[in-house]
Parts: C-alpha cells; sequence; structure tokens
C-alpha cells in the first residue's frame, strides 16, 4: 500500500509542475489511467512465497489489463508495477537483458518469460499430468469440479478441445 501512495504522491507532484508549465491534457489521461488501474485492484506478485502461483497472477493482471483496454506496451508496464521484492529484481534484471535499444516489451513475451521463470516448464508439465488424470474417487461433485477448475488453467488447449 505504501508504495501506492507513493507512486500516486509523485504523479500528482508531476502533474503540477506539468501544469505550472502548460503541460496538460495528455498526461492528465494518463494518471488518471494510472488511477484507474489501481482502483481496480490489481494483483501483487512477490516471487518469495513457493505457494502463490504466478498463472494466477497472470490470469487476474490480464483480466485487470483488459478491462482498462490497456495497449500491448502499457500492460507490461502496469503488470511490472505490481512486481515487489525478488520479482521486481527479476523483472529489473530482464529489461536490462534485452538492451537499451530493445523496443518495449508486450504482454504476449513479458508472460512468456514471467511464466518460464516463476513457472517452470517441467512444474507446468506437473501440473497438465494432474489435470489428465484427474479422477473424482472419493471427492465430492464440488471439491472435484474446483480441482477440475484449478487445474484447467495449466491445459487450455486441452480444455478448448472438449
Amino acid at each position: 500500500m505504501r508504495d501506492v501512495i507513493q507512486l500516486l504522491t509523485r504523479l500528482v507532484a508531476v502533474q503540477a509542475r506539468r501544469q505550472e508549465v502548460g503541460i496538460g491534457h495528455a498526461d492528465r489521461s494518463v494518471s488518471a489511467e494510472v488511477h484507474g488501474f489501481i482502483n481496480l485492484d490489481p494483483p501483487v506478485f512477490t516471487g518469495a512465497y513457493p505457494n502463490k502461483d504466478p498463472q494466477v497472477f497472470i490470469d487476474r493482471m490480464q483480466r485487470t489489463l483488459r478491462v482498462m483496454k490497456a495497449t500491448a506496451a502499457e500492460t507490461v508496464e502496469l503488470a511490472s508495477y505490481r512486481l515487489q521484492d525478488i520479482a521486481v529484481n527479476w523483472y529489473e534484471s530482464w529489461e536490462f537483458s534485452k538492451g537499451e535499444d530493445a523496443p518495449p516489451a508486450v504482454w504476449q513475451e513479458f508472460t512468456k518469460v514471467f511464466l518460464r521463470h516463476y513457472l517452470p516448464p517441467e512444474l507446468r508439465r506437473a501440473r497438465v499430468d494432474r489435470f489428465l488424470t484427474l479422477q473424482q474417487g472419493n471427492m465430492g461433485v464440488r471439491e472435484y469440479s474446483l480441482q477440475f477448475d484449478l487445474l484447467a488453467r495449466y491445459a487450455p488447449t486441452i480444455v478448448s478441445k472438449m
């Protein structure tokens, strides 16, 4: 929450300075867009907790950004703002490794690299295998349905063919 307050304080200060020198409308709309993003309560990802599913972060962030109708480049900027702790270090290293002349990252590139780092292929494959072998067994219908939905996010192409 402190980071949000600091960002908003900086945005207000920058906006006030720009209005003093006659820079106006475009910056106000950017500020309003950032404020709208914060109001949508987008998820935070730290990378510090192995039980926190990075796919959940990506899915929730994608829904938030879709509601905002953010551009491909804006999506990465906004999503990166919600990275904290270890994840911020990872993101900054990734950005640095691309080089100064690299074009801004877009959502597909970001999600691919992010998930490869925080949800390695062997872990993703294990979750797909759990999905494919899921059986109701002693589970109630509701519990089975929840497990199905939880694991289905790792096998979207399989689910789309069902």
